[in-house]
């Protein structure tokens, strides 16, 4: 049944919005399951479903994590496996550093390699709706979804803090107004911006998404932040599939005492094959990026990463 499941779900027609992709029958997967609920999940539904899955979605690396000259984590990339790789559009890769022809010739470089440009990052030091330097802040996100676009990749990560506390009323109406901001030059370049969670309940992002109205906007899913906040990974991307533009390939634990820490993938508390599965079949065809944000050996490690990931399709 749920390899039936599967083959209706190819066949299914997709409407597509600007960067971000929602299906016709949104919630529903098939005749016989809400996907959106649940259903019946285990181990054993989720390598069926990959059973029936192509032998991959596009999996990339972040070449910051490598701490090497650009060129050399390119190779280190394409050594891996990878298909293609994401950049940080901040201090690793700066628009003022490329001309026209430097970009064009940037873009032929990769292709020397066999990689795609994967979405982009842009780090911010503050939380995004944060009043110090709020305006520098935002035209420097603004610069970054321009500079995508013309590196031709049409989602942009980045982080945006905790969310604001319900009884702030004026940092959610900051917030808000700021997503609607950069929203709208998103759907002048043609490029959406993926915010990735940070522990809070998946519904609360569902929620803060729906008041953005302007342009497209989506979500960048780290599996690693919700295992962190003590959440579950599969019941996190129920709630937010409709709006996953970009997938983080990151692990995470939680210990009995409540504290939550970053792994390397596969020695974490993430079910990899389940949730590549539900990725599958929730219509999800995106980017799955490896990123490694601490321990001795990052570069390593997001290449183990594909390695995981490749090795679940075989």
């Amino acid at each position: 049944m749920v390899l039936n499941r599967v083959r209706l779900k190819q066949t299914q027609a997709y409407r597509f919005l600007p960067g971000v992709a929602r299906c016709q029958n949104v919630g529903r997967c098939s005749a016989t399951g809400d996907f959106a609920r649940g259903g019946d999940w285990s181990f054993r539904n989720a390598v069926s479903i990959i059973s029936g899955m192509p032998p991959s979605l596009p999996l990339a690396v972040a070449t910051r994590v490598f701490g090497q000259p650009l060129r050399v984590a390119l190779r280190r990339a394409a050594e891996c496996g990878a298909n293609g790789v994401q950049f940080e559009l901040r201090d690793e890769l700066r628009s003022e550093a490329l001309t026209g022809t430097g970009k064009r010739q940037f873009l032929h470089s990769l292709t020397e390699y066999g990689l795609k440009i994967a979405p982009a990052h842009f780090p911010t030091k503050r939380a995004l709706y944060a009043t110090e330097q709020l305006d520098a802040r935002i035209a420097a996100v603004r610069d970054a979804m321009t500079f995508a676009s013309q590196l031709k990749t049409q989602v942009l990560t980045l982080r945006l803090g905790p969310l604001p506390a319900e009884a702030d009323e004026k940092e959610a109406k900051t917030l808000i107004e700021v997503l609607n901001d950069l929203a709208r030059h998103g759907n002048h370049v043609g490029v959406t911006l993926a915010i990735a969670p940070s522990g809070e309940p998946a519904a609360a992002y569902a929620k803060l998404l729906a008041q953005v109205t302007t342009g497209p906007i989506g979500i960048d899913f780290d599996p690693s932040s919700f295992v962190c906040a003590g959440r579950k990974v599969s019941e996190a991307f129920r709630e937010l599939y409709t709006l996953v533009v970009h997938v983080q390939a990151r692990d995470g634990v939680r210990d009995l005492d409540g504290l939550g820490a970053e792994t390397a993938v596969g020695q974490g508390q993430v079910n990899w094959a389940e949730l590549l599965a539900l990725l599958y079949e929730s219509g999800y065809r995106g980017w799955v990026t490896a990123v490694r944000n601490q321990g001795p050996d990052r570069g390593g490690d997001v290449i183990r990463a594909i390695e995981t990931l490749k090795s679940i399709f075989l």
